[in-house]
């Protein structure tokens, strides 16, 4: 399974990402979005009940469309079912475990991370500057490819463990 996992990272990062159109490069970094689950460690407490959900969330205006329903239908992280909600108030990202932030956010950064301080929820965006001003997990082109910028720090203090793989295929950059 981890295997398969890394092979699809590094189909991903290979593929260009200024020469796809907008669908094809949110279908892509959807896929990314939920396999980055498979490279994280949660808390045990952030899971209650056998059934708990793995939830990711979409802050904003939802650029994926369906591709991330498609993508994680019938999926499990886990022993939890993987579930995708789209969320309008910043009050309700601290109940998911992943969020990825829209670009209509960015104007709530800063309030959208001081409602998550300390909070095992994995923040993902390809805002610019996403990690520098305090997120985990920023999508970026380089070298006409989709790459994968984070902060351990962040993930340290929100309580969440990037895998030693994860950190492999990461530009890692020290944020806030």
């Amino acid at each position: 399974m981890l295997k398969q996992l890394l092979a699809i990272f590094a189909l991903a990062l290979s593929v260009p990402a200024l020469a796809l159109d907008a669908a094809k490069e949110y279908e892509i970094k959807a896929a990314f979005l939920f396999n980055l689950s498979s490279f994280i460690t949660w808390p045990a407490h952030h899971f209650t009940g056998e059934n708990r959900a793995f939830d990711i969330c979409v802050l904003g205006a939802d650029p994926f469309g369906e591709r991330l329903d498609v993508i994680t239908v019938g999926q499990k992280v886990g022993e939890h079912p993987v579930t995708v909600r789209r969320v309008a108030a910043v009050g309700e990202v601290a109940a998911c475990h992943s969020v990825f932030i829209s670009a209509s956010e960015n104007s709530r950064l800063q309030a959208i991370f001081a409602e998550l301080k300390y909070k095992p929820v994995l923040t993902v965006s390809d805002i610019d500057n996403f990690v520098v001003r305090g997120g985990m997990v920023q999508f970026f082109p380089r070298d006409n490819k989709i790459r994968l910028m984070l902060d351990p720090e962040a993930f340290t203090d929100a309580g969440l463990k990037p895998g030693a793989n994860l950190m492999r295929v990461a530009h890692i950059v020290n944020g806030k």
